[in-house]
């Protein structure tokens, strides 16, 4: 069935400044497409972008329902979008998804609703076209055990899929699947001297064409650990590591580094029980391995709350690209960190919604989202997707796209520092109102004309200094009128404004 356009919830303004002397169109939007919404997973199609995810049923909750979505990322528009839903059938997609032969391979899992236990779920690999079709579904269990599917990789025209299976929710192995793209199963391994653990696992592809993989697990509840293991392409073991963290909990992620590194990640978890529980820090691991998994550098990242990475990502100059969410009591904010390829932090930036305030006390904090996976552009830019809600308690979230510049910046002056990229909302079908400022640059003093016909006393002028943080504000928009920013230090500054019509984003600079 197709989704239509109009059920896109609110789309994020957009904003045209140069990075190092490259045109960087940038912008963050939302769609809403039913009761649950994750955008899970991305590709980039001819420089457009391709969003799977999965949602429920707004009638039936327990019904899952895939969706594919080809965005164009300068504006944000949905270009072609369909969804698979399977009357009974419970659909999820999970962390892998691979393009070969104009035909596209998303790792996954399915449960029948119509057998007497809910619990059996199967791996499976939903197999779609370049006009998002839906081909067939490869399911695969591991005898009479719950499997579920984490990750896969395509190797010479071979589907590596690779999971978990056990009784019910526990899990007793890692196994690795061998099948054709037809689904025609040519083998399987379980590995069971790992510790066993419900939680994240990645595939790769090494960089001498065997397969990498992570998994985490715990032993006599003692201790949980990531483990690191090489496999070739017949499922025979070549090496593993160990990590040995003590209390490292929930996630790992795999992305190659250079010609010969693997970089991976953990961290350490703490469960909340109310908004007014102190943020501890917590840090993060970063490992990196070479081709004979020994570690060559390890990297411990401090942060405000901690970090969770849930998707790691190869780029062109050899280093990798981390995508995820800060962990805040009862609240949440998406980040991006950049490595090179020796495994440095080259940037770290975090990402939240200005026009959206936390309700102290209350277990309804806004929830300003979490980024589940990204992509390079041709062009250079990073996009991101995840999604993002206003509550912890309506139960609904928004597939979230968001497009930033090649060093991750959404809003000018990024690059010289700023940690904290504030991403800032119009509801969609407002236009961008031409805007003239004068005189700029100036002393502070400016007049502001738009082509509003009436006065706003709603719309609202802001101006953002380069670190992104809201520096003056002011409710009440004329079609004409002067601002006092002489109070304001010297440099360039983001001026927006924002009505009920429409809306203007702006450079200025004080003298």
């Amino acid at each position: 069935m197709l989704i239509s356009v109009s059920k896109v919830w609110h789309a994020l303004v957009f904003i045209l400044f140069f990075t190092n002397g490259l045109l960087a169109q940038t912008g963050s939007w939302a769609y809403d497409y039913s009761f649950f919404d994750q955008g899970r997973m991305m590709e980039i199609l001819d420089g457009k972008v391709l969003l799977s995810g999965f949602t429920y049923s707004q009638n039936q909750k327990s019904i899952g329902i895939l969706y594919n979505m080809i965005v164009e990322p300068n504006t944000g528009e949905v270009i072609l979008a369909k969804e698979i839903e399977e009357d009974s059938i419970f659909l999820q997609i999970d962390r892998g998804i691979e393009h070969v032969s104009n035909r596209y391979y998303c790792s996954g899992g399915m449960n029948s609703y119509k057998v007497e236990d809910t619990s059996i779920f199967q791996m499976m690999i939903s197999v779609f076209d370049d006009d998002l079709n839906s081909i067939r579904f490869l399911p695969f269990r591991d005898s009479t055990l719950t499997t579920f599917s984490r990750d896969l990789a395509i190797l010479n025209d071979d589907i590596y899929l690779w999971g978990q299976s056990g009784k019910g929710f526990t899990p007793e192995y890692y196994i690795l699947v061998c099948m054709d793209t037809i689904g025609q199963v040519k083998w399987y391994k379980r590995y069971n001297e790992d510790f066993q653990f419900l939680t994240a696992a990645y595939l790769d592809t090494s960089h001498d064409g065997q397969l990498v993989t992570t998994s985490m697990g715990q032993r006599y509840q003692e201790k949980k650990t990531i483990v690191v293991r090489k496999i070739d392409t017949l499922g025979v073991t070549i090496w593993k590591r160990d990590l040995g963290l003590s209390n490292s909990d929930d996630n790992s992620c795999l992305a190659r580094m250079g010609s010969d590194k693997y970089l991976v990640t953990t961290y350490k978890d703490t469960v909340y029980n109310s908004p007014n529980d102190e943020v501890i820090s917590i840090p993060n691991w970063i490992f990196v391995l070479n081709e004979d998994g020994q570690i060559v550098r390890d990297t411990i990242l401090d942060a405000p709350a901690r970090r969770r990475y849930n998707k790691a990502i190869s780029t062109q100059d050899g280093g990798a690209l981390l995508v995820g969410y800060f962990i805040l009591p009862f609240s949440q904010v998406a980040i991006m960190t950049k490595f090179d390829s020796l495994g440095h932090v080259q940037w770290d930036r975090y990402y939240r919604d200005n026009d959206f305030s936390q309700v102290s006390g209350t277990n309804d904090y806004y929830f300003a989202g979490g980024f589940f996976d990204a992509e390079v552009l041709p062009d250079g830019r990073i996009a991101a997707c995840g999604m993002v809600t206003d509550s912890f308690t309506n139960g609904a979230n928004n597939i979230w796209l968001v497009v930033l510049d090649s060093v991750g910046c959404w809003m000018p002056g990024c690059a010289d520092g700023l940690q904290n990229t504030i991403i800032t909302h119009v509801t969609q079908g407002q236009e961008r109102l031409p805007l003239t400022i004068f005189p700029n640059p100036g002393n502070g003093l400016v007049t502001i004309s738009s082509s509003l016909e009436d006065t706003d006393p709603n719309g609202m002028i802001e101006v953002f200094d380069q670190q992104g943080r809201l520096s003056w504000q002011e409710k009440g928009i004329k079609p004409s009128q002067t601002i006092d920013l002489t109070n304001l230090h010297s440099g360039m500054y983001t001026l927006r404004l924002m009505t009920k019509t429409g809306f203007a984003v702006e450079k200025i600079i004080i003298e």
